[in-house]
């Protein structure tokens, strides 16, 4: 008896020394229920470990755990009920392995904002429950690796869990990714969310991305690519949801988003674009969400950029260098939401139209959009009158318009006009020196030429 006491207590001593006390956990940690969730409150309690033991629940799990300093994340006690797990902010530089071996039916893991090398994760820190001598995979759904160390995927990280649905890569080092990289993505045949955003990616290898063929969201902002990567053909099949804002982009045409089924269309901050070319949205049928704003030097949206079927339900143009929008644009009659604060338009008759099209709840916002009169004077464009910017006066005429949709006319007739001045003078050289020339002839003392012929002065 007194064996099994002393037994038991350097147990607890033990696990006091590797776990955080879980007794009273709720005494130092805000524990709550809902209906369907037991929630337990960690958040910067200074905790070094995990806890020995999760307070008692008959229901889901959520364990948020986040701004602690826990060097080490050790194995998490057990659960048979669904767990949702957060460690961001917590320091963590290593993780034992089999850290999930014991949270059977675990969701969510939530890394973010630590420590973690490449050389510190592995597949077999995930490996699920261990039964019968083997172990199994994981339940895995949602993984948040975002903004440690990690400049390479090991190969074999995401073997255990077959089931993941949603990954966060964001701003780790992966500037390439290589060989290792592309396998380890490649064996995850059920992702559907992918963020890669922040890693100064210069392209998207085709390779990491083409067994993704249930993917449908992927984040690939604040990179470094100039162009629209054609490796998003690969995912055609299902992808939704793309956002490439904050990379140098220069070039958007009708090449760009060919063969995609976007719904939602992400292209903010782009330094580079400055103008948007025929069919460039009409290749994206089921577009309904576009996000163009803060583009500084986008000047021009061509009138044919989208397809007359298309039906947008969004649109944000704010912040751009845009002087004018067509009329003929799109049909914007289906627009639950249209935003174009911040541009130096021109008061124009397809403004007008654009308005008159446009629900009243859109049209009612009294701080809305404005343009300027090319008299100078500002007006906001759901208040322009129809005889103002419709009727042809002299007034409604803008300089800054012509010159920018008629520079190609005045560069060609510039160029025509050198041209034409550099021939006239080129022939009048020509006219002087043929003029030369016959004054001399003309002058020559001997105007007839005389033969001289030796047989006529033989003698005979």
């Amino acid at each position: 008896m007194k064996l099994i006491v002393i037994i038991t207590f350097i147990y607890l001593c033990s696990a006091d020394g590797v776990f955080q006390n879980s007794s009273h956990i709720c005494d130092t940690c805000n524990c709550h229920e809902t209906e369907n969730e037991f929630i337990l409150n960690c958040v910067d309690k200074r905790f070094t470990h995990v806890l020995a033991d999760w307070p008692h629940h008959n229901k889901s799990l959520i364990a948020d755990f986040s701004y602690n300093n826990i060097s080490t994340l050790e194995k998490l006690p057990t659960s048979n009920y669904s767990v949702r797990l957060m460690f961001d902010h917590c320091n963590i530089k290593s993780l034992e392995p089999g850290i999930l071996v014991n949270v059977v039916k675990v969701e969510l893991l939530d890394l973010s904002y630590n420590l973690l090398t490449t050389e510190k994760i592995d597949g077999i820190d995930f490996k699920g429950p261990y039964v019968k001598e083997k172990y199994f995979p994981t339940a895995l759904k949602h993984l948040n690796l975002a903004y440690n160390l990690i400049h390479t995927l090991p190969e074999k990280l995401f073997e255990s869990m077959p089931h993941l649905e949603d990954l966060n890569l964001a701003g780790n080092g992966f500037s390439v990714l290589d060989f290792n990289s592309q396998h380890a993505l490649s064996s995850l045949s059920k992702l559907k969310r992918l963020n890669l955003s922040n890693n100064g990616l210069t392209e998207l290898v085709g390779d990491a991305v083409r067994n993704l063929t249930d993917l449908e969201e992927l984040d690939l902002s604040y990179n470094k690519l100039d162009f629209v990567p054609n490796t998003l053909d690969y995912l055609k099949k299902n992808l939704k949801v793309l956002d490439l804002s904050n990379n140098p982009i220069y070039k958007l045409n009708d090449k760009s988003f060919l063969g995609l089924n976007l719904k939602y269309l992400y292209l903010n901050n782009l330094p580079r674009v400055k103008a948007v070319g025929p069919n460039t949205f009409a290749t994206l049928p089921m577009l309904k969400k576009l996000e163009m704003c803060n583009n500084i030097h986008l000047r021009d949206i061509d009138r044919e950029a989208f397809s007359p079927k298309q039906e947008l339900v969004e649109l944000y143009l704010n912040n751009n260098s845009l002087v004018e929008i067509s009329y003929h644009l799109l049909q914007w009659k289906t627009l639950e939401i249209f935003e174009i604060m911040e541009n130096p338009l021109s008061c124009t008759c397809d403004l007008y139209n654009i308005s008159r099209d446009l629900k009243k709840d859109i049209t009612r916002n009294l701080d809305g959009p404005s343009c300027v009169h090319s008299n100078g004077n500002g007006q906001m464009i759901y208040r322009l009158k129809e005889a103002s910017v419709c009727t042809g006066k002299p007034y409604d005429f803008d300089i800054d318009y012509a010159e920018e949709h008629f520079e190609m006319l005045r560069v060609t007739i510039i160029s025509l006009s050198s041209i034409l001045v550099v021939m006239m003078l080129i022939l009048t050289v020509i006219a002087i020196l043929r003029y030369r020339r016959g004054t001399v002839v003309r002058n020559y003392p001997f105007t007839v030429q005389v033969s001289y012929n030796p047989l006529e002065n033989r003698p005979f």
